[in-house]
């Protein structure tokens, strides 16, 4: 089998053969960049990942279909956009990795939950529950920020990023 380096350099080839039909609209919504950043990451896992070694043939053939995807029926972008989830969900899954910004949004999530939840106590205290939940929703804000902006950081260092 063809070196996994060569590959990834083959498949970046063979995206950038396409590149100029797409638009940068559809440059975005093909998710040609996510699908680089995935092939890199399966060339590094294939040495000793079946599953990644399987997509390296299933992102080749992405690839090499780029040139008719915009005039793609809808039957053909579905599965082009399930093949890309499903290589994305394995490499979630197996290898731990998750995508960018993915904690910055789990944790603002929370730190509204939270906030406005303590919002809705101090509230109640001061007799005044609808200045307590934006205050409370505003500081859970800033905090879940800083924690996933922390956590995205050390995922970056890491190499944990897709």
């Amino acid at each position: 089998m063809e070196n996994h380096n060569d590959w990834y350099i083959d498949i970046v080839k063979e995206i950038g053969r396409h590149k100029d039909k797409f638009s940068k609209r559809d440059y975005k919504k093909y998710k040609l960049d996510l699908l680089l950043r995935m092939a890199k990451i399966v060339a590094s896992f294939s040495a000793d990942c079946f599953e990644c070694q399987n997509f390296q043939g299933k992102i080749t053939k992405l690839a090499e279909d780029l040139g008719n995807l915009v005039q793609a029926s809808k039957e053909e972008r579905k599965s082009y956009f399930k093949m890309i989830n499903s290589i994305l969900k394995h490499l979630q899954e197996r290898h731990k990795l998750i995508t960018e910004g993915e904690n910055l949004g789990i944790w603002i999530g929370i730190g509204v939950a939270i906030g406005g939840g303590m919002g809705i106590v101090f509230g109640i205290g001061s007799d005044n529950i609808g200045m307590g939940i934006p205050i409370g929703a505003g500081i859970g804000i800033a905090i879940g920020s800083a924690i996933g902006s922390y956590m995205d950081a050390k995922a970056k260092k890491e190499g944990k990023v897709i």
